[in-house]
């Protein structure tokens, strides 16, 4: 089968949006690209406009279009790209382990609509993240609050935006995640003590959302909780790290404005949280 026509909807630092180009990349597909100014770090908006509305209805990234098809959420698109015939690449879903549990693994370290934050792995990362995103809102003019007001369809967006413009959530908000962090970080470092190199015998769909989960916890000055007392996570991500899509498909896509961006951030941020992750994981070991 020929590479459909692909268009990708997705933000540089997107989380999930990283997934996604990630497996574009180790599908070898050729794709176009559309970026999309989100409402949290642009002035724009653009992912509460009536186009991109019309495309996703929920307004977020990553959306693609695969001929005439759309699909939303990183989970599902990447799992529908997996379908489609590709003559040199091998399957992000593993033929020898079950379907229903490489999905299961999928979901827990993304984020996915309905999933309580903080209650996963991939749920914990916008926990953690939410100082950052406390900060980017508030360098944004009270004209875009008011657009998120009255243009945002998610009511629960809304509300967190509106609290991080005026008021100071994300102070504690980062420490609701930390147990459920090191249970996780715990768990992966046993599976992974057996040497394997990857979460499965191949590269998988839960190999690129675990790169983009440590390459988050990076960008917020926690990749010590993954080498702490984890010799074997630590080889693990090293191991992703090396991947020409980890480069390509993530570290490309850092502007000057996200560079800048988390430089002026660690400016100012302090490292209560990291302390707070290694103080529970010497409880642990």
């Amino acid at each position: 089968m020929s590479n459909p026509n692909i268009t990708l909807y997705h933000a540089n630092w997107s989380f999930c949006s990283q997934m996604v180009r990630v497996a574009l990349l180790e599908k070898d597909f050729s794709f176009n690209k559309c970026h999309i100014k989100l409402c949290d770090q642009y002035p724009e908006g653009e992912n509460i406009d009536k186009d991109f509305l019309a495309i996703n209805p929920l307004g977020t990234v990553p959306a693609i279009k695969i001929d005439e098809n759309i699909v939303c959420g990183s989970e599902e698109i990447i799992y529908q790209l997996d379908k489609i015939d590709s003559n040199n690449t091998h399957s992000l879903y593993p033929n020898n382990i079950d379907e229903s549990e490489i999905r299961k693994w999928a979901s827990d370290t993304t984020i996915t609509d309905g999933v309580e934050f903080a209650s996963t792995l991939g749920t914990i990362m916008p926990v953690f993240s939410s100082p950052l995103l406390q900060y980017m809102i508030k360098q944004l003019p009270f004209s875009s609050i008011m657009k998120i007001l009255l243009r945002h369809p998610r009511k629960d967006r809304k509300m967190i935006f509106i609290a991080m413009y005026f008021g100071n959530p994300s102070k504690k908000i980062p420490f609701l995640g930390i147990k459920n962090y090191v249970d996780e970080i715990l768990k992966l470092e046993k599976l992974f003590s057996d040497g394997r190199t990857f979460f499965y015998d191949t590269f998988s769909h839960v190999d690129i959302n675990l790169m983009c989960v440590f390459n988050r916890l990076t960008d917020l000055g926690l990749e010590k909780t993954v080498s702490y007392k984890t010799p074997f996570i630590f080889k693990y991500w090293n191991n992703l790290k090396s991947r020409k899509s980890y480069k390509d498909g993530i570290l490309d896509y850092y502007t000057d404005k996200e560079k800048e961006l988390l430089s002026e951030f660690y400016k100012n941020n302090d490292s209560s949280v990291l302390e707070a992750i290694i103080e529970e994981i010497d409880k642990r070991i």
